[in-house]
Order: structure tokens, then C-alpha cells, then sequence
């Protein structure tokens, strides 16, 4: 699963996990007293903006292996991958440790 800044627009609302994270925080009292949230329309646009000033397009992905984020810095003239976050090597030893860990430790009571 992958998106890619530059091709999302017009995103308002909140996903389900905010919906229900703000239930829960009004459920506990916990009314909240610091600054409004940001909408994802702002944080978008500006990611946009902040990547077409220097001629590059940001791409994010889930790896579904590590539940972890992915960004991908991509050169706009030659839709070359110039910088992956965190590397892709970083994410192949983090997962060779956690098959590691698997094996190590087996999760059997």
C-alpha cells in the first residue's frame, strides 16, 4: 500500500482511529485543552508545495512486514528513486532480526 503526495487532494474529515480516539478522550474527560488538531488538507498542501520548490515528489508506503512507514524521495524529470527512509537495507535487517527473535523466543506458553 502506497500514496503518494502529489496525487492526494481535497482530503478533509477523520479517519475511524481519530474518530475514535477523540470518543475516548471526551468518554474520560479528557476534553482536550491544547491547540486545535491541523487538518490533513494544510499538512498536504504544504508537503506538496515543500517538495514542488525542489523538483521532487514524495511517495509513502506501509511495510506491512514491520508496521512501519516508508518515504521514498522522487526526482519529478526522471521518476528515479533518490532517497528511500528508512533505507531498504535497514528494513531487510529488520526483519531478519525479528525472524531472529521469532525463532529465539517462541511465543508458546
Amino acid at each position: 500500500m502506497s500514496i503518494d503526495v502529489s496525487t492526494v487532494v481535497g482530503y478533509s474529515g477523520t479517519t475511524a482511529v481519530q474518530q475514535e480516539q477523540a470518543a475516548l478522550r471526551v468518554k474520560r474527560g479528557d476534553v482536550m485543552k491544547t491547540e486545535p488538531p491541523v487538518s490533513m488538507d494544510a499538512i498536504l498542501a504544504e508537503l506538496v508545495d515543500v517538495s514542488a520548490a525542489f523538483n521532487k515528489r514524495l511517495s509513502f508506503s506501509l511495510n506491512e512486514k514491520l508496521d512501519q512507514v516508508v518515504v521514498k524521495v522522487i526526482d519529478t524529470d526522471t521518476d528515479k528513486v533518490i532517497r528511500e527512509i528508512p533505507p531498504a537495507e535497514l528494513q531487510h535487517v529488520h526483519e531478519r532480526i525479528r525472524e531472529v527473535i521469532g525463532i529465539l523466543f517462541d511465543e508458546r506458553a
